[in-house]
């Protein structure tokens, strides 16, 4: 499997961000976020409709086989979610998501109806104020592409192996092999530690562990998720520590009542592994728009970046 990206339509963008110029109560903090780059709401209306020419130049010519090969290069997806990362402070993200899932897939019926069903470059997500884009067809909102990724190269190379596995798991019959699902466990277990290890014990403490992590990620998560999905996330973490030791260490605790036969059962369906694939998400999407709160990407420092994103949309030379 080639690596992913996050190449998307450039309806994506013209739609995205006339919701966040369409938001009064976003209004403030957009602003600012531009002024940071040297730029203004102006300059976000005059990209939408840059975005929407190409869409509309494009749209007649698509065709469900190739539809993906006319998405925008990555750095459009950058731009994005760094726009995107400065409105973390102002709630969830959910909302605009869906509403951005809602105009693209209005806009395609309406100006390319022979595409059918959205493709990947057609199917956005916003989780934890990242931009995504969702892979695959085993999930309408799993796995997420991102367009970046967290600073440590060791958790964004893991990530993308989690979303890989996903992938790789939609064209196989359930219920899978029960090492299937753990692998997903054991990922998803190490890359909440590595987010948020636990600190060293004090003499004579007893050492914390992954639950430390998970509790941690959750406390980050709460202004950054739907209630309904917080809560979801919450009940589906509360025994998932000791599942995830049996799957790894094959033999349950001495208080355990559970075998090993018992949790690999429970591992086995996208039914029972989607809330563990969605928390391990919103904790990597909520880690990049907080490392994104704080720095501008080289390629959007200095200079306007349209001076070089614009040859991507252009439809007359």
């Amino acid at each position: 499997m080639g690596e992913l990206t996050c190449q998307l339509s450039p309806l994506v963008f013209a739609e995205l961000y006339r919701l966040l110029l369409g938001s009064g109560d976003l209004r403030d903090e957009l602003t600012e976020r531009l002024g940071e780059i040297g730029c203004d709401l102006e300059w976000l209306e005059a990209r939408a409709e840059d975005y929407d020419a190409k869409w509309c130049f494009d749209a007649p010519s698509l065709e469900p086989a190739t539809v993906d090969d006319y998405a925008l290069p990555v750095e459009h997806s950058v731009l994005a979610t760094w726009l995107l990362a400065g409105l973390r402070n102002t709630g969830v993200s959910d909302e605009i998501s869906s509403d951005l899932i809602d105009a693209v897939q209005r806009r395609m019926d309406a100006d390319a109806p022979q595409l059918g069903a959205r493709p990947q470059s057609l199917s956005p997500a916003i989780r934890g104020w990242t931009l995504g884009l969702v892979a695959g067809t085993l999930d309408p909102t799993l796995p997420v592409v991102l367009a970046w990724h967290p600073a440590d190269p060791h958790i964004s190379a893991a990530y993308k192996g989690l979303v890989e596995q996903v992938l790789h798991l939609q064209d196989v019959t359930e219920p899978w092999p029960e090492l299937a699902g753990t692998a997903l466990y054991v990922r998803t277990g190490g890359l909440a530690e590595a987010l948020r290890p636990a600190p060293e014990p004090a003499a004579g403490e007893r050492k914390r562990g992954l639950q430390y992590s998970i509790d941690l990620l959750m406390r980050e998560a709460r202004p950054q998720a739907p209630l309904n999905v917080w809560d979801r996330l919450r009940v589906n973490w509360l025994n998932w520590v000791a599942r995830r030791n049996i799957l790894t260490h094959v033999k349950p605790g001495e208080n355990s009542n559970s075998t090993f036969e018992d949790n690999a059962a429970q591992v086995r369906t996208w039914y029972e592994i989607h809330l563990t694939v969605l928390g391990i998400t919103q904790f990597i999407c909520q880690e990049v728009s907080l490392e994104l709160m704080e720095i501008i990407p080289p390629g959007l420092r200095n200079n306007d970046p349209w001076e070089y994103l614009q040859y991507d949309v252009k439809t007359e030379w």
